[in-house]
């Protein structure tokens, strides 16, 4: 079988706030299939609907404005801004008044009209969104399962205390796992550089800097292996990409261009999951977290990715969110799984088993302190069918590995 290349499969300087995941990942699982125009647009009309206040305007307002809204668009904007004339009004966007919100690591990342059609790219390349169709995966139904039904509201209708854009812990696992597993070959050595040579404030240029060794060295690790033609089509362009970014070196500095449009979501959705922090909320410059750290730590390189997210992802998730933390015992594995795939469910009833393990190691973790590994859910599932072959079934994939299960009863009969 083709080996898998864990690079992201497209890239844009729009694809920095994971956020925005909820709303797509919402919208794909209103419709059995979709095209780019259609869901593009529906979500840039969800985070572009206007919302109407009136001064005095709140501090973080006040400096959002003025620094994240200087295009001459907005100038009228500004100006009643700044005058701050009691019972004047404005009409933001609602993702302008979630991106004010003081406390969000970052204040950039909002999406404009012509976006439509860059930012749903983020929702495949981290497989929550089915390519051609544009339908749900899934994992798309994973990450709505520990999205509170406030938050999707707060697409419609403004709610200051359901920031949509704020990014919880059990969100945080699951979208932190489609990150590593679709751009592991790219993310640990590009962490690696950071935590071992960035200075305490970097800037995403110096970032972006190491990237094009990191394709090359990638290209040249693939170059002879048993990979699928759209595979090496990509491989070539990330020779190409890499070319441009080294094209910029000693040019002046525009915010725009290759380097941008490859580095920043590589960098702006780890502020959101706090491996990664910004001095400035409305600048691009950041600094390494211990939590990065830790993470690289235990992620020692990428040939033990597998190993890394099989074994140790959920525990190192709550070291790095310092939750005090015991493994399942079994009985509290099997509720958790149990009830995880009847969320999942297909019409037939069968659900890939790496997303009933993500969801109920999520829920385990962030509601009860409990780690339970993706591997062990593996082992799990296989000692409980040969206990009892009527509790569950499994379909393989072509490498006769265990690919999807349906859960027959709520539990295996107990040994004799």
């Amino acid at each position: 079988m083709p080996t898998r290349i864990r690079v992201l499969d497209s890239t844009s300087k729009s694809m920095q706030r994971l956020g925005y995941l909820k709303a797509l990942c919402a919208l794909v699982n209103e419709t059995e299939t979709s095209n780019l125009v259609s869901l593009g647009r529906r979500l840039i009309e969800k985070a572009t609907k206007r919302v109407k206040i009136k001064a005095p305007f709140e501090e973080g307002i006040q400096n959002y404005v003025k620094e994240r809204l200087k295009d001459g668009t907005y100038k009228e904007i500004r100006q009643v801004v700044a005058k701050n004339t009691p019972d004047t009004h404005i009409a933001l966007e609602i993702q302008d008044m979630y991106l004010a919100d003081p406390t969000l690591p970052s204040s950039a990342g909002k999406l404009v009209g012509e976006d439509w059609r860059r930012y749903p790219y983020l929702g495949t390349a981290l497989e929550l969104v089915k390519k051609g169709t544009y339908s749900a995966l899934t994992r798309s139904i994973v990450l709505l399962n520990v999205t509170p039904k406030e938050e999707l509201d707060a697409f419609i209708v403004f709610d200051k205390n359901n920031n949509p854009l704020r990014i919880r812990d059990a969100q945080a696992l699951v979208l932190l796992y489609c990150l590593i597993d679709n751009d592991a070959e790219v993310l640990q050595p590009f962490f690696m550089k950071l935590t071992q040579e960035s200075q305490s404030i970097f800037n995403e240029r110096f970032a972006s800097a190491f990237l094009p060794q990191i394709f090359y060295q990638l290209v040249k690790n693939y170059q002879d292996k048993n990979i699928t033609a759209e595979e090496r089509k990509r491989l070539g362009l990330l020779k190409k990409t890499a070319a441009k970014i080294e094209e910029w070196k000693g040019k002046l500095y525009t915010g725009g261009g290759a380097p941008q449009e490859t580095v920043r979501v590589r960098l702006e959705p780890f502020c959101d999951l706090g491996l990664l922090r910004k001095p400035k909320a409305d600048r691009y410059e950041y600094q390494t977290t211990p939590s990065l750290h830790l993470m690289m730590e235990r992620w020692v390189n990428i040939q033990n990715t597998e190993k890394f997210l099989q074994e140790q992802y959920f525990d190192t998730f709550a070291a790095i969110r310092g939750i005090k933390a015991r493994p399942a015992e079994e009985t509290e594995a099997l509720d958790a799984l149990v009830q995880a795939g009847e969320a999942l469910k297909s019409s037939l009833g069968y659900t890939p088993i790496t997303d009933v393990g993500l969801l109920a190691g999520t829920r385990l973790l962030t509601e009860k302190g409990l780690v339970l590994e993706l591997g062990r859910t593996t082992e799990l599932l296989k000692q409980w069918q040969k206990r009892d072959p009527n509790f569950i079934r499994f379909t393989v994939d072509r490498m006769g590995t265990m690919a999807h299960v349906k859960f027959l009863k709520s539990h295996p009969e107990k040994s004799a």
